[in-house]
């Protein structure tokens, strides 16, 4: 009987000391191969910068820089890194990176580099043309923390504003009189809105009421016209009118402008070289025909200046 009771006796001290020494391991370092309970606090993002980096025909950089605050005594693993550039809810891009780890109880900088695909800019041009010349740009991005019980992400988010005002100089209710050769016109009003817009061109009409000062009839033949954005030549080229404005009489012209989609990437690549600002110029001219003789006369010179600021910088 005694011994019995010395090996039951022998058997829960036995229990007891496993108890006790998978306790003791409880609440050990990160990097050790057993299970911690330590609850981690989650780290902090405490600047994002973005800025330009490498600028092609093809692809446009944007550079983000965030700094990262590690309140916990053992350094924590980054997972991922991702971020994504939208204009319009259109997908222009993405980056992303497999940073390595933030330092323990200190500040760590990473950098993530976004390809903008300068290609995918027609495809924006007609969402903000018909969106009447405005858009909105959005970097969205996903930083990924490895806390071995758990994960956490912090996001990243940027959205900024995109304006244009291409036909704001191509409308006007002054009347203005013009001397070709022998004739004499009086522009009274010019009215522009945007046509067919599509992946490789854009229209702008152009619908001018014109008034006959002479006693002869005057035919408008055709419309020569130049658009150009930081000089790039966006639209250059002529259509055909065939109007003949009656003699003491008014007549209302639709001229037609088509802008050239596929310049888009070269157009974008001058504006975030010059400081995100655009210079453009639009040059609209008639052609006349009198006594056999083609005559040209200037119906709108424009120019205008935008500017963006897409980084927020």
């Amino acid at each position: 009987m005694m011994k019995m009771k010395l090996a039951c006796g022998l058997i829960v001290v036995l229990l007891v000391s496993v108890a006790f020494a998978g306790c003791t391991q409880k609440g050990t370092s990160l990097h050790t191969s057993t299970t911690t309970t330590q609850i981690l606090k989650k780290p902090e993002i405490k600047l994002v910068n973005h800025k330009w980096g490498k600028i092609t025909h093809s692809t446009t950089e944007i550079i983000t820089e965030i700094t990262l605050y590690n309140p916990n005594a053992v350094p924590i693993p980054i997972e991922n890194a991702l971020v994504e550039v939208y204009m319009n809810n259109i997908k222009m891009g993405e980056g992303s990176s497999t940073i390595g780890e933030i330092k323990a109880n200190s500040e760590s900088k990473i950098a993530i580099s976004t390809k903008f695909e300068n290609t995918k800019l027609p495809e924006w041009w007609v969402s903000h043309i018909k969106n009447g010349e405005t858009s909105t740009m959005r970097l969205k991005g996903i930083l990924t923390f490895d806390l071995k019980v758990t994960k956490v992400q912090l996001p990243i988010e940027l959205s900024t504003p995109i304006k244009t005002g291409i036909l704001e100089g191509l409308n006007s209710d002054t009347p203005q009189k013009v001397n070709i050769g022998p004739v004499t016109l009086t522009i009274k009003s010019i009215k522009s809105h945007w046509g067919d817009v599509v992946a490789d061109y854009a229209e702008i009409i152009t619908l001018a009421t014109i008034r006959n000062d002479n006693l002869i009839p005057v035919p408008v033949t055709k419309l020569r016209y130049l658009v150009e954005m930081n000089g790039v030549r966006i639209a250059e080229g002529s259509s055909n009118v065939a109007t003949i404005i009656q003699p003491k009489s008014d007549a209302t012209l639709t001229f037609v402008t088509k802008l050239d989609n596929r310049m888009l990437d070269e157009w974008w690549v001058s504006h975030i070289k010059n400081g995100e600002r655009t210079k453009v110029r639009i040059v609209l001219q008639p052609v006349i025909e009198v006594g056999g003789k083609e005559l040209v006369f200037t119906l709108a010179e424009e120019e205008s200046e935008f500017t963006t600021n897409l980084l927020g910088g």
